[in-house]
C-alpha cells in the first residue's frame, strides 16, 4: 500500500510540474479547453455606459505541454444561444455581430507550452454615433456571444470548450476595487501640509460614504510572518480612535456598522450599541454612510440611503478652536515641524498643540491602525464631506455626485473607477488622490443596483 501511495505523490508532483514534463511519459491523455471555462463556462462582460469598447481575453489551454504545437479552431456560434436560455432559465438575444469580432479564428499552443496566446473578443461601437448615440448598444439589455472551440489537432475537453459571454451595457456602477489582507488606500497629500490638506481640519461637521461589499466577515487574519491574530473588526473609512467608520468592534457585533468617535473633535464614543437587528451582510452591496454635526450634536448612521441608527445630545458641547475636528493632523505636525524656530510657538498652544501630533493616527480607506482590521471587500464611490448631509442628500445621491470639483465642502471623492493600476483619483477640488499599498484586484462583472431609482 505505500508502495502505492507513494507512486501517486510522485504522479501528483509531476503534474505540478508542467515544465519538466515529457509528454511520452505520460499517463493521461492531453486535452484542449478554454482557460476561462475551466471553473465556469458563464462570464460576465458587464461595463459602463460610456465605453466605445470592452476587451474580454481567452485562451486555449492544455493539460500538460505536448510534444508538438497544437492548433486550434474557435467560432462565435449563435446555434449555442438556445441551449443556454434552456439550461439558466433566461431570455436573452445572440448579440448582433456588429458590435463585436474574434481577433482570430486559429491560435496555437507552441510545443513545451500550456496556453496559447491571448485571443480578444472585443466589443465595439458600444456607444454609437454622434451625440445622439445613433446605433449605441441598448441600455441595461442583455446579450450572449458563445465562443466554443471548433476544431484541434488533439482532443477536445467536452464541458470547457465552450465560453458563454454575458454582454450588458449597463447604467449601473460597473467598476470598483478589491481591497483587503494586506491592501488598503494611502493619502499622502494628507501628511503634508498644504492646500491640499488645509481644508480636511478645522471642521464642525462631517460625513462619510461609500458603496461596499463584504465578501466575508473573517474572525481571523494571518500576517507576513505566519502568525494567526484575531479580527473583530472590518474597517471602512476615517482616522482610528478619532472618527472612524467601521463594522464591527471587540465584544461587539462582528456584522454591525459602528461609528467610533473617540478623538477630542467628536467624544460621542461608539453609535449604535450592540444590536444584532442591525447586522449587515456578506455578499451583497450596501451604500453606508454616517454624519456627525457639533452645533446640533447629532450623530447619524444610514444603511442604504436610510437611517439606522440616530443619537442627538451627544459630543462636544461648545465648539472651541481646540475640539474642532481635524481629519489630517499629520499635515498639522508637519507644519510645525516644517516651520522656523521663531514661528514654531504659535503651533505649541493648548488650543493648537500641532507639536504633539507626531504620532497621529493617519486618514485610511480600508484600514484602520494596522493590517488586522481590512475591509475585505469591494468598495466605491468613496466620499468625504466637511457638512453633515441630509437625508435628503443621502439618499438621492448615493451613486453619483454631479459637478464635484464646485463644490468645496466635498473633501473628498474617489469613485474607484479606474479599472486598472494603484492609484484612486479624487475627484473633488482637493485632488487628494489615493494609492494602494500593493496592488489593486479589479473585479469584473460588477453591476452595482440603484435602489434609489423606481420604474415609472
Amino acid at each position: 500500500m505505500k508502495r502505492y501511495i507513494i507512486t501517486l505523490f510522485v504522479l501528483l508532483g509531476a503534474l505540478t510540474a508542467c515544465e519538466r514534463y515529457d509528454a511520452d511519459d505520460h499517463k493521461f491523455g492531453n486535452v484542449v479547453y478554454l482557460n476561462v471555462s475551466q471553473t465556469s463556462p458563464v462570464q460576465l462582460a458587464t461595463f459602463s455606459n460610456n465605453r466605445a469598447t470592452y476587451d474580454c481575453t481567452l485562451q486555449a489551454a492544455l493539460t500538460y505541454p505536448a510534444g508538438q504545437d497544437v492548433r486550434v479552431s474557435l467560432e462565435v456560434d449563435p446555434s449555442l444561444v438556445a441551449a443556454y436560455n434552456a439550461r439558466y432559465g433566461t431570455a436573452w438575444p445572440m448579440l448582433d455581430e456588429k458590435y463585436y469580432t474574434l481577433s482570430a479564428a486559429e491560435t496555437t499552443i507552441a510545443a513545451g507550452r500550456t496556453v496559447s496566446d491571448p485571443v480578444t473578443l472585443q466589443l465595439r461601437e458600444l456607444m454609437g454615433e454622434g451625440e445622439e448615440q445613433t446605433g449605441a448598444l441598448p441600455l441595461d439589455e442583455t446579450y450572449l456571444v458563445p465562443i466554443r472551440i471548433s476544431g484541434a489537432s488533439i482532443d477536445v475537453l467536452g464541458g470547457s470548450d465552450v465560453a458563454y459571454y454575458v454582454v450588458k451595457r449597463s447604467s449601473a456602477i460597473t467598476v470598483a476595487a478589491q481591497l483587503g489582507e494586506g491592501n488598503w488606500i494611502n493619502f499622502p497629500t494628507l501628511d503634508k501640509y498644504g492646500a491640499n490638506s488645509q481644508a480636511w481640519n478645522g471642521l464642525t461637521a462631517i460625513t462619510y460614504e461609500a458603496l461596499i461589499y463584504i465578501d466575508q466577515f473573517a474572525n481571523s487574519i494571518v500576517n507576513a510572518s505566519g502568525n494567526t491574530s484575531t479580527v473583530s473588526i472590518s474597517s471602512v473609512m476615517g482616522v482610528e480612535q478619532y472618527l472612524l467608520l467601521r463594522i464591527g468592534d471587540t465584544n461587539f457585533e462582528r456584522q454591525q456598522l459602528q461609528f467610533d468617535g473617540s478623538g477630542s473633535g467628536s467624544q460621542f464614543g461608539k453609535i449604535p450599541g450592540k444590536d444584532a437587528s442591525k447586522n449587515l451582510e456578506a455578499g451583497r452591496w450596501y451604500h453606508v454612510a454616517c454624519t456627525y454635526d457639533q452645533a446640533t450634536q447629532t450623530v447619524r448612521i444610514y444603511v442604504d440611503g436610510k437611517i439606522q441608527s440616530e443619537e442627538t445630545g451627544v459630543g462636544i458641547t461648545a465648539s472651541s478652536k481646540k475640539n474642532q475636528i481635524n481629519l489630517a493632523m499629520r499635515a498639522l505636525y508637519d507644519l510645525w515641524n516644517s516651520a522656523s524656530e521663531a514661528d514654531k510657538p504659535q503651533y505649541e498652544t493648548d488650543d493648537t498643540g500641532y507639536n504633539k501630533l507626531g504620532d497621529a493616527y493617519q486618514f485610511f480607506i480600508g484600514k484602520s491602525y494596522d493590517d488586522y482590521r481590512p475591509l475585505n471587500g469591494k468598495i466605491a464611490e468613496a466620499r468625504v464631506w466637511s457638512v453633515a448631509r441630509t437625508p435628503e442628500q443621502i439618499w438621492e445621491n448615493m451613486y453619483e455626485i454631479a459637478d464635484p470639483e464646485s463644490d468645496p465642502t466635498l473633501l473628498g471623492y474617489w469613485k474607484f473607477n479606474e479599472g486598472a493600476g494603484n492609484t484612486v483619483k479624487d475627484y473633488s477640488m482637493y485632488g487628494n488622490d489615493g494609492v494602494a499599498e500593493i496592488d489593486i484586484v479589479w473585479p469584473t462583472g460588477i453591476e452595482i443596483p440603484k435602489i434609489n431609482e423606481t420604474e415609472e
